[in-house]
């Protein structure tokens, strides 16, 4: 936690840098969208709202996060469901397009890109870091050439690329290329049984001599259904489960994370530090993690501080806030319930405080990033959000966007929501959003990717 909240906070705090790969591609893919369009008689306004880039995280058997399935927000997928032809390899390279520079920023977790088979010699791929994408192959149920397909995997195995093959039915495992890095089975199409003899065939057929394919349930809708995958021997799981509130109980900290709210309400309502050091006298977990994080190397003081008072002249009203702020996401031994709600609540304060001053969005960094951090604290804590907020004394614009009040600041939290992409996202909502805000869908998607690899870091050093 020391590490995290190190990183979180910065000390001294630096402006965030936008990555040369976002910077660079904002022109070029304005351009691929314009071409593609003119390529692809697309017949809806909706089809044209394509270019939005979703993830959907995938957890490992220790139930943390070991990577992101990437898609596009659209309604022309579900249309073009295995079916191939120019429209496909447009929406596939749309997809390519916004892809590029967002993975080769997620460090050791893995970026899943579903592809056609027709897609597999597009030159966009090239712009995707190898050393941590998988490269999922929709099988074309006519498809006849597969030795010109395998040759084309043993070339991008060689540069460096992890392979998949998306499972739909079982006619899909006849596919000759079944023995690849990973299987992506639809776990909506397999009753009990069968899913459980799928897994145990699947694992019989690797060859001699070689790992045996990572099997991946995809679509999982619960967390009982998550159970039963991993009695069938699943390696990694995606799906609705990750993100749903059901039966979510929060797992019991190191910290009095309740106490925390009347702490930050006397940070807000300026009380002396003595009278908050007093405070902080009374829940000692939270006295120690602030001393260790003030003597910790990394801050090079030339004196150790021992003293509550003096470490809040020290570290200053605004950063002991924010600092107190995310403690409140702190879980100790934390499932992946509490690891999938403490990313996105980061990931949301970390895109909005990126986008402040940009099109209709305010300039309020601060104001900005705790909006989105709290917007799910009600979850955190298992009570109403209108509660909990009269415990914290917040500024006015920040309440009145977490409690919903028509404004600038509650559209820029609305489009960080919808920008989570889940499965009641539409385009049209999306494209609404962002209107609103007086942004670009290109903007949007560079703030969240360096939003989603800020908090992979620094929840990566929490465990």
């Amino acid at each position: 936690m020391l590490k995290l909240l190190q990183r979180l906070l910065g000390w001294p705090r630096k402006p965030p840098d936008t990555p040369a790969a976002a910077q660079g591609n904002e022109t070029k893919n304005s351009d691929d969208f314009a071409r593609l369009d003119r390529a692809v008689p697309l017949q809806t306004a909706d089809d044209k709202q394509s270019s939005f880039v979703r993830r959907e995280a995938i957890l490992d058997r220790a139930e943390k996060i070991a990577g992101y399935e990437f898609s596009l927000l659209t309604t022309l997928k579900a249309r073009l469901h295995r079916r191939g032809g120019m429209a496909k390899r447009a929406y596939d390279a749309a997809l390519l397009t916004r892809l590029a520079g967002v993975s080769s920023l997620l460090g050791h977790r893995l970026a899943f890109v579903s592809l056609s088979v027709e897609s597999l010699n597009n030159a966009l791929i090239d712009q995707l870091p190898p050393q941590n994408t998988v490269l999922v192959i929709e099988v074309a149920q006519q498809m006849t050439d597969w030795n010109a397909v395998g040759i084309r995997l043993a070339e991008l195995k060689q540069i460096g690329f992890f392979l998949g093959l998306m499972i739909h039915d079982v006619a899909d495992t006849d596919c000759p290329l079944i023995d690849l890095d990973f299987i992506q089975i639809d776990v909506t199409a397999f009753d009990g049984i069968d899913l459980k003899s799928l897994a145990a065939g699947l694992r019989k057929k690797h060859r001699a001599g070689t790992s045996p394919s990572r099997l991946v349930a995809r679509d999982v809708q619960s967390h009982d259904d998550f159970q039963f995958c991993v009695k069938c021997g699943f390696d990694l799981f995606q799906g609705p489960f990750v993100t749903s509130r059901e039966s979510f109980n929060a797992t019991g900290g190191g910290i009095n994370r309740i106490a925390v709210l009347p702490i930050l309400n006397m940070v807000r309502s300026d009380k002396s530090f003595a009278l908050i050091a007093d405070q902080l006298k009374n829940e000692p977990t939270l006295s120690y993690k602030l001393l260790r994080y003030l003597n910790s190397p990394a801050m090079g003081l030339q004196q150790p501080i021992d003293n509550l008072t003096q470490a809040l002249v020290l570290i200053g009203r605004e950063k002991f806030y924010r600092w107190m702020s995310l403690l409140l996401f702190d879980f100790a031994n934390p499932s992946y319930r509490e690891r999938s709600l403490a990313e996105r609540a980061l990931v949301r304060g970390r895109t909005l405080e990126l986008l402040s001053g940009k099109g209709h969005i305010p300039n309020a960094k601060d104001h900005l990033f705790l909006i989105g951090l709290f917007s799910l604290l009600d979850i955190a804590l298992g009570r109403p959000l209108p509660e909990l907020l009269k415990q914290a004394t917040l500024p006015d614009v920040v309440r009145d966007a977490l409690l919903g009040s028509p404004g600038t600041h509650a559209d820029a939290l609305a489009l960080a929501v919808l920008g989570e992409a889940d499965a009641s996202t539409s385009p049209e909502q999306m494209a609404q959003a962002l209107e609103r805000c007086g942004i670009d869908d290109t903007a949007y998607t560079a703030a969240a990717a360096q939003a989603l690899v800020w908090a992979n870091q620094a929840l990566g050093d929490a465990g």
